[in-house]
């Protein structure tokens, strides 16, 4: 085998590899990042350094590449004014991937239509080994799973992220006759039925977004839509999109009950508490009205070993779960009520499950009946700990009282943890010390740890890397960017190897400029 011919194959090697790992395992994706930088350093040896045979021209067309090393290293530079310089170099080592892939899939001499050619069948391949995967291991295990236990080998967030893509992709390419449409088909019913099954919103709300801008953008390139019907299609569609959002925020409005319209008394002749004030709703039934607890006392602890105030099995009050679990089936709150268990339903809420409706809804609409509860129960004054949606805005405020502390060149590329922990302190946040996260906002972890610059050149990394794209890349290219941008607005995208990995093996494989 000629040496030029082995180079190109362990180039593959490496782009085949972190595919496959993206979906599966960590471990698998620190191979490909080697494998990578393998090929590139034997590139180095058979055809000689970076700057042969091209002239300064090539290099001032890699825009993306250079704000990609210069975001790299500003962070590496940021070490210096931190605290925790151990942290720091922890963090470089993550975020390594964005410098690595880049920096070879853009310098390196591998034949880029050759691998082009593989390349989405390969990610589409290990988008359909993972999906299966993932189906297949949750539809074996007993009991009922978690949405984000679907997802055993990577983030069930960042899976959804990778499907998105990868059902862009495969349309896109469908769309314009370069595949067949099976396999755009099976990636979007694997991929819908995981990202359904995992519950994970952003994948949920990505790919009708991607899939709009997709059929705008193929209609417009390949098909000749006009541009008048492009924008009256995108003004349909935000129209249908508000319609949804006037809908969601219609079931999440505050609703209270009337107060007259509540009973006095328990059968047992024990007076009812009513909190007429409180909009927390299991269903239509609300929470806190016709309440006897001492009837719900005296019998609860005559059916169940458990003790009414102790704790049920996923260590929480279990009052507060026999009173969600005895609304959502729309019994009171007394004796009558206990007693119209059945011995499963004792069974549930000693285990702790607070309400019918998690044994009847999965995936995605279990995940939109908890987050009605986050934010009822954050307006009726509950603790926000363990609601991803609601304490959000904690990770906000928190990273608000960072910013004010540091507003030009951040608190250093280490120091971002030890602050958070230092403005949960200061603001006395009613998080549990377990929930209290960073931004979980990729922008403003950039602002935070390295300032305005930070952020300034990652908008510029995502800007560059959007222009000067070959044809044939283009709307891959475009759905990959859509995708990280949006995703970095509610996740600490890059702070993860899965995350960082899929961002620097795209932005290089997309990045080069001829």
């Amino acid at each position: 085998m000629a040496a030029k011919e082995w180079v190109q194959r362990l180039y593959a090697a490496g782009i085949g590899v972190t595919l496959l790992g993206l979906p599966f395992s960590n471990w698998l994706m620190s191979q490909g990042a080697f494998l990578c930088a393998l090929a590139w350093g034997v590139d180095r040896a058979v055809n000689g350094p970076l700057f042969r045979g091209r002239a300064w021209r090539f290099y001032r067309l890699q825009a993306p590449l250079l704000a990609t090393v210069a975001l790299w290293a500003w962070h590496a530079l940021g070490v210096l004014w931190s605290e925790d310089v151990a942290e720091g170099l922890n963090v470089l080592r993550i975020k390594a991937p964005l410098l690595v892939f880049p920096l070879v899939l853009i310098t390196g001499r591998w034949e880029r239509e050759r691998v082009f050619r593989w390349l989405p069948w390969a990610w589409w391949a290990a988008l359909v080994a993972g999906s299966l995967a993932v189906l297949g291991q949750g539809l074996r295990s007993e009991g009922t799973l978690a949405p984000r236990d679907w997802s055993p080998y990577t983030s069930h967030i960042r899976l959804s992220l990778f499907l998105a893509f990868g059902i862009a992709w495969s349309w896109g390419q469908t769309l314009q006759r370069r595949a067949p449409l099976l396999p755009a088909f099976l990636l979007l019913g694997l991929g819908a039925a995981v990202i359904w099954k995992t519950a994970a919103l952003t994948g949920a709300l990505l790919l009708p977004v991607v899939g709009l801008l997709l059929a705008f953008w193929v209609g417009f390139e390949r098909f000749g839509v006009p541009l008048v019907w492009s924008r009256r299609g995108a003004a349909g569609a935000v129209a249908v999109g508000l319609v949804l959002a006037v809908v969601g925020a219609w079931n999440l409005r505050g609703v209270t009950p009337v107060e007259a319209d509540l009973p006095t008394h328990s059968e047992a002749g024990t007076p009812y508490a009513h909190y007429p004030d409180r909009t927390l709703r299991e269903g239509d039934e609300f929470v806190w009205v016709k309440l006897a607890e001492r009837e719900m006392r005296a019998e609860w602890n005559a059916r169940s070993a458990l003790a009414f105030d102790g704790a049920d099995g996923r260590g929480q009050e279990l009052k507060m779960t026999l009173i969600r679990y005895l609304t959502s089936l729309g019994l009171p709150k007394d004796s009558a009520g206990v007693a119209a268990l059945s011995p499963a339903q004792i069974a549930h809420v000693e285990a702790g499950i607070p309400t019918r409706f998690e044994l009847e809804h999965t995936g995605l609409r279990r995940r939109w009946d908890v987050l009605k509860f986050e934010v009822m129960n954050a307006r009726d004054g509950g603790n926000p700990s363990g609601h991803s949606v609601v304490q959000r805005l904690h990770f906000m405020e928190a990273a608000g009282w960072i910013q004010r502390r540091a507003p030009v060149w951040g608190v250093g590329t280490g120091d971002l943890n030890r602050e958070f922990a230092a403005a949960y302190a200061d603001l006395d946040s009613p998080l549990a010390p377990e929930f209290q996260l960073r931004a979980h906002n990729q922008y403003v972890s950039f602002l935070l740890a390295g300032g305005p610059m930070a952020l300034v050149l990652w908008v510029a990394v995502l800007v560059l890397s959007a222009r000067g794209l070959p044809p044939e890349q283009r709307i891959p290219a475009w759905m990959f960017l859509t995708i990280l941008a949006l995703s970095c607005l509610t996740e600490d995208t890059l702070e993860t190897q899965a995350g960082v990995t899929f961002a620097g093996l795209f932005l290089g494989l997309f990045g080069l400029r001829s």
